[in-house]
């Protein structure tokens, strides 16, 4: 047999190409339609009669083995067959998706080496995917031809957008985007239990009246080396069990993910109306939306910890999780929180860096989430960001990630959980009987400032507070609500080194984004 493998690359590059909202919206559709719909009449055009839930390679010409998040993975007899498919798929991305990178593959798989073949089936393709052009070289400037208004890609026509908006030249990827528009209003109506109208409403108000926005990007902790371990311990030279427990896995997170998005938005909505959340990425282990900043990270933490609920209890994950002695998956994510007409493929690229370089440094059965909010305009530096206090003469930095779900009962995450983080935002935002601050601005400004100077000088500002406050119980409780342990700055030990770290400066930054508890 043959393994046919088909994905999707830069689908962040080719949402966020534009910073209109109905185009990214648009592009999110054509992603999602690769693996929901056209795999399958792709399918049904080069197999006759196939159907994914009783095909087997064993008795058929074909078996769908994993179809989630712009990735597929076929199993074929006939090698020329797996071509035809992957000819008729990656033209229609051609015809309907200008600008959309999906690439295929067919590579021959000897009996008992399915697993060997899955292993390696993403560098071949990412080799065959060099090969050939990029995108990119798709849109030539040759002869000289006018600029899109809102890609900078040669423009193929002219759109007007709105019923009030000029007239204007146009990609023809822009102009796909802005064709599958009212279809992806529909599909996230669905997910997010909205109608066309509300939907329409919720772009709107991300797009022109939201005064701060945020980007989330959650994806799955140690999910490559949980699947290599499951399929290698589904009987090694049986093909069937590993292509089953490749399904079984597939389906599993997938399944996971959508109804851990569900749920969150019911616990962060709380019975209200639908919530300003675009989910524009949802499929296998991976999550992107663009939400109100107000909403970001109370929806954040509700989805992580969801999302381990939910693995726990999959019919289709858990006997694999019992395998391999795993309680449940977890996740890791980024929130980038910017001003509404901040650049959003720099607010994504932040996301995922969060996500990747901060949030998922835990164990793969963890859940953790790091968020920054952005009050520059210039293009943003992670590293920069996290090491502005020390650079300025300081040794801390921010106590980011914080864990949630069951990771927040490790010992390590002590004074790095949710609930760490709530409770120093609380502080901040307590006030007396007479409406005062409890903690006066200026003073967490103080403290602040000490941080930046040296955690001595911090230390000194915050012992100055305490015997100002000596006198009053409750102010005194506040300050200590805003440490940990009495101090703030303490030592955290991430790998082999410790570092210095604060919870003041997250819970600053987390002070207009983070609700009130009810």
């Amino acid at each position: 047999m043959h393994l046919v493998v088909m994905a999707t690359a830069g689908n962040q590059r080719y949402i966020f190409a534009s910073g209109k909202r109905q185009e990214i919206v648009g592009a999110s559709d054509l992603i999602a339609r690769v693996n929901e719909t056209w795999v399958f009449e792709a399918l049904a055009d080069t197999f006759q009669g196939f159907d994914h839930r009783t095909w087997r390679i064993e008795t058929h010409e074909a078996e769908l083995l994993v179809a989630a998040a712009g990735r597929i993975s076929v199993l074929v007899k006939d090698p020329d067959a797996g071509r035809r498919l992957v000819t008729v798929l990656t033209r229609r991305a051609l015809e309907e998706a200008p600008g959309l990178d999906l690439c295929g593959a067919v590579i021959a798989c000897p009996p008992g080496e399915l697993a060997a073949v899955l292993r390696g089936a993403q560098s071949r393709l990412g080799a065959v995917r060099e090969l050939r052009p990029s995108p990119e070289g798709r849109f030539l400037r040759l002869p000289l031809v006018a600029d899109c208004a809102s890609s900078g890609l040669p423009a193929s026509g002219m759109r007007r957008e709105g019923r009030d908006e000029p007239v204007q030249a146009r990609s023809a990827e822009a102009m796909k985007k802005l064709a599958a528009y009212p279809g992806a209003l529909e599909r996230l109506g669905e997910r997010v239990s909205a109608d066309r109208r509300r939907m329409r409403q919720m772009v709107d108000r991300l797009g022109l009246e939201a005064d701060w926005v945020a980007v989330v990007h959650a994806d799955g902790n140690g999910l490559g080396e949980v699947f290599r371990s499951v399929v290698e311990s589904r009987n090694g030279d049986d093909d069937r069990a590993q292509a089953n427990a490749l399904r079984s896995f597939s389906l599993g997170v997938d399944g996971c993910a959508k109804r851990a998005l569900t749920s969150a938005l019911e616990r962060t909505s709380r019975g209200q109306a639908a919530l300003p959340v675009l989910p524009l990425v949802v499929g296998g282990d991976d999550l992107t939306v663009v939400c109100e900043g107000d909403v970001a990270l109370p929806f954040t933490r509700n989805y992580l910890e969801a999302f381990e609920e939910e693995t726990a209890r999959d019919e289709h994950l858990r006997p694999l999780l019992d395998a391999l002695e795993l309680p449940h998956l977890g996740a890791g994510a980024g929130v980038a929180i910017v001003k509404r007409n901040y650049p959003f493929h720099f607010a994504y690229e932040l996301a995922e860096k969060l996500a990747t370089e901060e949030a998922k440094k835990v164990k793969q059965w963890s859940s953790a989430l790091a968020f920054v909010a952005l009050y520059e305009s210039s293009a943003p530096n992670l590293d920069r960001i996290r090491t502005s206090v020390s650079l300025s003469g300081g040794s801390s930095r921010s106590a980011s990630p914080y864990l949630v779900g069951a990771g927040a009962r490790e010992e390590r995450a002590h004074g790095r959980t949710w609930e760490d983080l709530e409770r120093r935002v609380a502080a901040l935002r307590r006030e007396d009987e007479h409406g005062e601050l409890l903690i006066a601005r200026g003073a967490a400004h103080d403290l602040r400032e000490g941080l930046c100077l040296a955690p001595d000088v911090a230390a000194s500002r915050l012992e100055l507070l305490r015997h100002r406050y000596a006198g009053d119980r409750v102010r005194k409780r506040a300050l200590e609500d805003l440490t940990h342990e009495g101090q703030l700055v303490w030592t955290v030990h991430d790998g082999s080194e410790g570092k210095q770290v604060t919870g003041l400066l997250d819970a600053m930054a987390a002070l207009q984004f983070l609700p009130e508890a009810r």
